[in-house]
């Protein structure tokens, strides 16, 4: 007697509204605590708030564009307004006697029609260098590809040399944008990416 088949993956449509809790997991850097990885929640307003605030202002510029050295309301509802789908944010999470702090998040946003998505990762500054933007990039990767994204696309500034040579380690293509004063356009082709935690 044969086993009945297993039940068919539910169709990536459905993973739309549900936070997708098969995405946390630990991660054990040497030499450093532990950090969860998870999906960024809606109750994580204060921790995205004080995670913007312990940028430097180099990082804020670098990463994000511009000087500002806090986020307004409006700012943290947008960046908070997931719908595990098209939108979906993955952060880094530590904990010590003070509670939570949020040490890096990436995030993705579909292209609308498309199976691609803009994406972005920041890392605050004493955890750049450490593996966390290639953790949480791997995870971000993990879930657009089930989400029926292909590819993800991001850019940066041509003085952030060091954001574009880890994603050249990481697997993107990297090249300068044409009349865009010296923009620079990072590439991934996710059904090439190895697996979160590999």
């Amino acid at each position: 007697m044969t086993s009945p088949p297993a039940p068919a993956p539910p169709p990536p449509e459905a993973l739309r509204g549900r936070y997708p809790r098969e995405l946390e997991r630990t991660w054990q850097p040497a030499g450093a605590p532990a950090v969860t990885i998870r999906p960024v929640r809606p109750d994580d307003l204060d921790l995205e708030r004080r995670f913007i605030e312990s940028l430097s202002p180099q990082t804020l510029y670098q990463r994000l564009q511009y000087f500002a050295t806090s986020a307004s309301e409006r700012d943290l509802a947008r960046l908070l307004d997931l719908d595990y789908y098209d939108r979906l944010a993955v952060v880094g999470v530590t904990q010590d006697a003070a509670g939570e702090t949020f040490v890096g998040v990436s995030r993705y946003a579909r292209i609308p029609g498309t199976r691609r998505a803009e994406c972005a990762i920041v890392v605050t500054d004493s955890w750049q260098g450490r593996g966390l933007g290639s953790e949480l990039m791997r995870t971000l990767g993990v879930a657009a590809r089930a989400r029926d994204i292909d590819w993800l696309e991001g850019s940066t500034l041509a003085e952030n040399a060091r954001i574009a040579n880890w994603g050249r380690r990481f697997g993107f293509s990297v090249h300068t944008e044409p009349n865009s004063g010296g923009l620079v356009v990072v590439r991934i082709d996710l059904r090439e990416l190895a697996p979160a935690g590999a």
